[in-house]
């Protein structure tokens, strides 16, 4: 599923829970599963958001972590040496 399909989801049952908290009381039990199913889909949400970071930040991260390590170290060899 894409962020903007669920995002489209996540305001759909969002207003279905406001909706029913209006109508039944904020702790019935359809408002509450309304709740306990909008709590799943935000943590479905931001999971697919850290996937993509990793996908894109990943890579890109390890590289710039193995540069400065590289850098750190050649200047500490290069300083031995005179």
């Amino acid at each position: 599923m894409e962020k903007e399909q669920l995002m489209t989801i996540i305001n759909e049952k969002r207003k279905l829970m406001m909706e029913s908290a209006e109508t039944h009381g904020l702790t019935s039990s359809e408002v509450v599963r309304c709740s306990q199913d909008l709590d799943k889909l935000l943590n479905k949400y931001q999971q697919l958001l850290l996937e993509e970071e990793q996908r894109v930040y990943g890579p890109f991260q390890e590289f710039v972590t193995k540069m400065k390590s590289w850098t750190f170290k050649d200047k500490y060899v290069l300083n031995a040496e005179k």
